[in-house]
């Protein structure tokens, strides 16, 4: 939090990023402390530990539906960006008319199945056509393994006759975030901690 401190405003375009950091506690507290559903769906077959076993499965898909929920805030409201939340026309997650780019935004590889994933590609594709100067790229913010992740990739998709751009991890996040990439990774990670 120090070196959040002693940064105070990105003098290009007036980005605060003690402002920001504070706007993104807000969030993540909001987000964290938001009710959970404990009531399980009804099965003839339900013994107390299988009950058990989906309650924790229940709980924890609900905690990474609510990491996802927390990376569009962090990476839609930093410098630029606007969360375009649930409902937005495109149906997209992110968008950046000063930056020129497009996001549909998954925490994970394996987030969306086959069917998901062209879905998603084809919402990227029709604003692409609408937007030839935009760069419109579908994001995983983790891949299946840590050095993956760390490492990162950027690839070249052809989808329906544009190209959108596959970011994957750490190359991801530092297109976002540039030089405050571990910064906010780190605030990030502190303030979850702090409200869980």
């Amino acid at each position: 939090m120090s070196e959040i401190n002693n940064q105070t405003e990105n003098s290009e375009c007036g980005f605060c990023v003690n402002k920001y950091c504070e706007l993104i506690d807000s969030s993540i507290h909001n987000i964290l402390l938001r009710p959970e559903n404990d009531v399980l769906t009804y099965d003839i077959l339900d013994t107390e530990k299988s009950k058990t076993n989906k309650l924790l499965a229940l709980k924890e898909k609900q905690r990474q539906m609510k990491v996802g929920e927390i990376w569009q805030e962090v990476l839609g409201n930093y410098n630029g960006c606007v969360n375009l939340k649930i409902g937005h026309e495109t149906g997209l997650d992110i968008l950046s008319h000063t930056k020129k780019f497009a996001i549909e935004l998954k925490n994970r590889t394996n987030t969306d199945n086959a069917s998901s994933k062209k879905s998603n590609l084809d919402k990227l594709a029709k604003f692409k056509k609408h937007n030839p100067d935009y760069v419109c790229i579908y994001a995983n913010i983790n891949a299946d393994t840590e050095k993956k992740t760390l490492q990162g990739s950027i690839k070249k998709l052809l989808h329906d006759g544009v190209e959108i751009d596959h970011q994957i991890g750490y190359e991801f996040l530092k297109f976002i975030l540039g030089n405050d990439t571990d910064l906010i990774i780190d605030y990030v990670k502190n303030t979850i901690d702090k409200y869980i």
